[in-house]
């Protein structure tokens, strides 16, 4: 590589990196409103709501890589184009392709990331998540009682704890349940815990203890107990099998799924169309990047500026990125769409590719010129 193409390497470097970390912080905000609201109404600590919404950028990364990648092409050319620095390079002998090699060696490494994250590291990180967030729904304890206030469940049914410690365990625990068609209980305990089995059952177990209630002669029963259970399963039914989501599986688990897995028939069509996003999805990181330099490199040099490229190709790469987008989604229910993402990405590169490298260029695209007036010069013979 010559010192002037690592010099525009460089130039293309920096803005790709700010814009990534700008896109991905919007998007990881956005993001976390969803989780924000399951902590906060399962009363979970900060350290489990950034635990839950950093195992989500690498889907977000996904997403914005070849976004990020244009418009930080876009920046650089246009830069580099307003500095005059690649009419000097034009001028001294370099081809519209050794302008393009750095962009494109940019390119090359995005598709590679961009790949690595689809296939490996989203699924791991998605399996992750999805753990975390069963862990947090099979809480029990934080959706049931909340300490110093008395909270109902379900009808009938009212709890209290005045203190729950860091490990779960609760003091002066007290329970009403008038749900019984005899007489209400009433459970009151120094000590209690929520604890769940993985085979769904829930279980509040009370120690040292007493269960009250009210004969019908108007005398009151009292039982003391060490231990007690006193059975939630039917109150807070919650499914504690990980169930995994299209977006958690492996490639080969997409492509060539479990015959034993449930969701088999039903999701056929979504397993096939995720796969194959995952693998043409990088295309687009090569497909913006040729769509820019297209743009921007070809055409003669002008002082004005470049907005009128530079707002037609952004209108065109995001309604490119907006339409893999939608054939992703409509391939879910239509198999046969899913060449047609592959097709969109390399159809806009070799197009590109095609304009970069055609010495006959259609400039149309940019400007109609108007044909030169004739000057015609009269000879007076005297």
């Amino acid at each position: 590589m010559k010192l002037i193409q690592k010099y525009f390497l460089r130039q293309i470097r920096t803005p790709l990196l700010l814009s990534l970390s700008a896109l991905s912080l919007l998007a990881l905000l956005t993001q976390s409103l969803s989780t924000l609201d399951l902590i906060t109404q399962n009363r979970q600590s900060a350290l489990t709501f950034l635990y839950i919404t950093t195992l989500t950028l690498p889907q977000l990364f996904s997403i914005i890589m070849p976004l990020a990648v244009f418009m930080a092409m876009l920046y650089a050319l246009n830069r580099l184009n307003m500095d005059s620095e690649l009419v000097v390079t034009k001028a001294s002998g370099f081809s519209p392709w050794q302008i393009a090699s750095p962009a494109l060696r940019i390119a090359s490494y995005a598709l590679v990331v961009h790949l690595l994250i689809n296939l490996f590291v989203q699924p791991y990180t998605f399996r992750l998540m999805r753990q975390a967030l069963l862990d947090v729904n099979l809480d029990i304890a934080s959706r049931m009682v909340q300490a110093g206030e008395f909270t109902t469940p379900s009808k009938g049914l009212t709890l209290y704890a005045s203190e729950i410690l860091p490990t779960g365990l609760m003091r002066d625990v007290l329970i009403y349940d008038e749900r019984s068609a005899d007489a209400p209980l009433t459970y009151s305990a120094q000590e209690g815990q929520v604890q769940s089995t993985p085979s769904g059952q829930t279980s509040f177990t009370l120690f040292d203890g007493s269960i009250t209630s009210l004969k019908d002669n108007g005398s009151m029963d009292i039982t003391f107990f060490e231990k007690t259970t006193y059975d939630l399963t039917k109150i807070l039914a919650v499914d504690p099998v990980l169930r995994l989501k299209t977006s958690d599986r492996y490639l080969h688990e997409l492509f060539i799924p479990d015959p034993a897995d449930y969701a088999l028939i039903r999701f056929r069509k979504e397993y096939l169309a995720e796969g194959h996003a995952r693998l043409s999805t990088p295309l687009y990181n090569y497909a913006l990047v040729l769509l820019a330099l297209a743009f921007l490199i070809r055409g003669e040099h002008q002082k004005l500026g470049y907005g009128g490229r530079i707002a037609m190709a952004g209108a065109l790469g995001f309604t490119l990125r907006l339409g893999g987008f939608a054939l992703a989604s409509a391939a879910e229910k239509n198999n046969s769409l899913n060449i047609a993402q592959y097709a969109l990405p390399i159809l806009t590169a070799l197009l590109s590719m095609w304009y970069l490298l055609h010495k006959k260029r259609a400039q149309i695209i940019f400007r109609f010129r108007k044909s030169k007036p004739r000057v015609t010069s009269s000879k007076v013979i005297s």
